[in-house]
């Protein structure tokens, strides 16, 4: 007898006991061999208390049951074949198949009863094919190790598992796919290694699992080489890649970034459309040299980021460093346009006893956040946001239902958030915004870009924020404080250091020192304020400062200024005279109460108003400041007058003049003479009673003239005066 009939014999006495044929691993092939054709046989045509369970057995020959139903037990532990086993179309008891070494497995349609187990060591040098299987327990692939034909190593599209997917440790050279795959329970990743460059190492997409997908760290990190698809997929628990490391040179068609631009996009995980109930932690260093990809996903709890690093560092390198080139391809590191996150977005770090951020998100390449939605707060205290002379965060229409702190944040490129919408408070204190996005002509971009935003609480940039590019909140609405205070705005070529034009806000501190001068222009047109907090460093700005149209009610400076500092600051940054700025000056001083600095405002507007006009201007508007203080010192013109009055009654008081007429007998009275020559109009029987000659003639007529003069700028005063009331 053959050593193989020997074996053969052993297996079929095992088998109709139900018990285990064991054979020595290190013994020969030939001593330990069994047909794969009899093992077939023997499970078409055993007894209810048979059991095929080899030990150690090299199976030679096809063990094929296609579209067999087998009552029996099937346990392989340590077993080898020749030939990949064929299970299409068959329905099993149960599998288990650990320790096996096998060439490939033909599965497709196969049904199993209970858990099919392809673990502790399990070995395939070619495809494992579970396409459209079904299993109604846990399919275990723990430890095993998947060698694929050169594209797939599993595939296992549409299985349908009633308990989880265990394939903590799997190893696989080639594509796993999971496309369409319905797990009852949850699918456990975590220790796997999956190995495909260049293409999909984990082909996820539509995916839908009741419990949660776990491909995380557990078992020694989650690893792969190559895109992980999970698009369309969806997740009754949470989605854990904490501590995963993903790479992948899989580059994607590019697409056009707004407002100009092409994304490069080397996706190593594309999440799009993906449905979440619980959280999704890509976070505690997990890592991905290409793009992360989550664009209209809707995660039901947080979004977890903090300890990430995402993107390739050598992607976001710009040009725009060293040669001022614009960029015109965009590397991108996160794509999250249009995600609903229904709790917080979290990516900060954590203050160390130094006092520094350590442990929060970093991305080499812009990170997209366009029509993005969170329903709670956002917070990216701290994180790293390398993308040089690009938006390294793009986020138009951003909605966030709490805080958006992005406290301590350090970003090389542009914040753009235009028409965002931030529930409580924007929180940018101590943020550090350099290499901003130039345009076309070599200019900067703002660092930060919150235009048409609309903050219900309030919008924070101090205690050391600094934007190389300038900010610009044009038209943006904050319910209660933006404060600028000892912020650093604008730097080499830039424009504008301070956009608000049209801001709406209760209170608006623009508290700078004087060496914390705005580089570039500030522009404060059309702002609205209750309350406005300054300081010497505003008014310095080297772009000067455009507040025509600039509203508000109170204003105050720490230290304190007078009246006298704020219309010199005024004339610095007003080379051409507008009224508007003195008006509204002029009333807050009126409203506190303050009606004398009031006037000194007025005074300068006069002043400034007529010094503009040419020689006859200046010389009317002369008249008028000296005369009559423009209207707004009246008693000036009294005092004059009564100078002027003084005078000429000295004078006629030692010059009595004859009689004009010798039929009328007026009555000398030298003061009544000067005052009815002085007041214009009005007769008090003295002039033209006299004949004046020499000197008196000549002093006769200046007093005239100057009651006239005396006269019409009093008049122009008390119109002005009228007016104002």
């Amino acid at each position: 007898m053959t050593a193989e009939q020997t074996a053969e014999d052993a297996v079929r006495a095992a088998f109709a006991a139900g018990s285990t044929a064991r054979f020595d691993p290190g013994s020969p092939a030939p001593e330990r061999s069994v047909r794969g054709e009899l093992l077939s046989a023997l499970l078409a045509a055993g007894g209810p208390t048979s059991a095929l369970r080899l030990a150690g057995a090299h199976v030679t020959g096809s063990f094929a049951l296609e579209g067999a139903r087998v009552e029996h037990v099937v346990d392989f532990l340590g077993c080898t074949f020749e030939q990949p086993p064929d299970l299409r179309m068959a329905r099993l008891v149960g599998l288990r198949m650990r320790g096996c070494a096998v060439p490939g497995l033909w599965g497709r349609n196969l049904r199993v009863d209970s858990d099919l187990a392809l673990e502790a060591g399990f070995t395939s040098d070619g495809a494992v094919d579970l396409t459209d299987a079904s299993v109604e327990g846990t399919f275990r692939l723990a430890g095993a190790v998947l060698r694929g034909d050169g594209d797939h190593a599993l595939l296992a599209a549409r299985v349908r598992l009633s308990g989880s997917l265990q394939a903590i440790g799997l190893r696989a050279d080639g594509e796993v796919r999971l496309r369409g795959a319905n797990v009852g329970g949850n699918v456990h990743l975590g220790g796997a290694h999956l190995l495909n460059p260049g293409r999909n190492a984990l082909d996820a997409t539509g995916v839908a699992v009741a419990g949660t997908l776990f491909c995380g760290a557990e078992g020694g990190g989650f690893t792969a080489e190559g895109r992980v698809l999970l698009d369309g997929a969806r997740v009754g628990g949470s989605v854990v890649f904490s501590g995963a490391r993903l790479h992948a040179s899989v580059v994607d068609r590019p697409v056009l970034v707004l407002p100009r631009g092409t994304a490069d996009e080397a996706a190593a995980l594309v999440a799009d459309r993906l449905r979440v109930e619980g959280n999704v932690e890509l976070d505690d260093g997990f890592t991905s040299s290409g793009t992360v990809r989550l664009p209209n996903a809707d995660i039901g709890g947080y979004l977890r980021l903090s300890g990430a690093e995402i993107g390739r560092r050598d992607a976001a390198r710009d040009p725009a460093d060293d040669t001022g080139e614009v960029v015109q391809r965009i590397p991108v590191a996160l794509h999250a346009d249009g995600i609903q996150v229904r709790g917080d977005l979290e990516a900060r770090g954590a203050v160390n006893g130094a006092g520094e951020r350590e442990g929060a998100f970093t991305a080499h390449g812009q990170v997209r956040l366009v029509d993005a939605h969170v329903r709670g707060s956002a917070s990216l205290s701290g994180v790293r946001l390398h993308g040089p002379g690009i938006d390294v965060l793009f986020a138009d229409r951003l909605r966030v239902g709490g805080t958006l702190f992005l406290r301590d944040l350090r970003a090389r490129g542009s914040l753009r958030l235009q028409n965002a919408e931030i529930g409580s408070t924007l929180d940018c204190s101590g943020a550090s915004l350099l290499a901003p996005r130039r345009r076309p002509d070599g200019t900067v971009k703002p660092s930060l870009d919150a235009r048409v935003a609309n903050v219900g609480k309030d919008l924070l940039c101090s205690h050391g924020f600094t934007a190389a590019g300038g900010v610009r909140i044009r038209l943006a609405e904050v319910g209660k404080m933006a404060t600028f205070a000892g912020a650093r705005l604008g730097g080499p070529g830039g424009e504008i250091a301070l956009n608000a034009y049209g801001l709406t806000v209760s209170q608006l501190v623009l508290r700078l020192s004087e060496d914390q001068v705005p580089v570039g222009r500030v522009v404060l047109t059309r702002a609205a304020a209750t309350t406005v907090v300054d300081g010497p460093g505003l008014w310095a700005a080297t772009g000067g400062v455009d507040v025509e149209d600039f509203t508000f009610r109170s204003i105050t400076s720490t230290p304190h200024v007078d009246v006298r500092t704020r219309l010199r600051w005024l004339r610095e940054v007003q080379p051409d005279f507008a009224p508007g700025p003195y008006e509204q000056l002029a009333a807050v001083y009126r409203d506190g109460g303050e009606e004398e600095l009031a006037q000194l405002v007025q005074l300068e507007k006069q002043h400034r108003r007529y010094s503009e006009l040419g020689v006859a201007g200046r010389v009317w508007g002369s008249l008028q400041r000296w005369t009559v203080g423009y209207g707004y010192r009246p008693w000036l013109a009294i005092a004059w007058l009564t100078a002027f009055w003084l005078a000429g009654s000295a004078w006629f008081l030692g010059h009595e003049m004859p009689k004009l007429n010798d039929d009328e007998s007026p009555s000398w009275n030298a003061w009544l003479l000067a005052m009815d020559l002085l007041i214009p109009i009005v007769d008090l029987g003295q002039d033209g009673k006299w004949r004046f000659s020499g000197a008196s003639q000549w002093i006769s007529s200046g007093l005239i003239a100057v009651g006239w003069i005396l006269a019409s700028t009093a008049a122009a005063g008390a119109a002005r005066v009228l007016k104002r009331v």
